[in-house]
């Protein structure tokens, strides 16, 4: 099967994500790439324009799975 660049492994792409629970903004500032949005409702929060390869998207999900946000919704941008 011919693989498709724009899927490997190692390349970056940009995601959103979409969360419920408590975070604050310095979380976004301090585990997520400087280009990353932080816009918060109540306890549903989006993290958008985050610039990551896959084992970074893993490395934030299991950060933020490790401090109890439920995850909504991930979005390939």
């Amino acid at each position: 099967m011919p693989s498709n660049p724009d899927t490997t492994l190692g390349g970056i792409r940009s995601y959103a994500l979409t969360l419920h629970g408590e975070l604050d903004a310095d979380f976004a500032s301090t585990f997520c790439p400087l280009e990353t949005t932080f816009v918060c409702d109540g306890k549903t929060f989006r993290l958008a324009n985050l610039h990551l390869d896959q084992s970074g998207l893993i490395g934030l999900l299991r950060h933020l799975h490790n401090v109890g946000c439920v995850i909504l919704s991930l979005e390939s941008e």
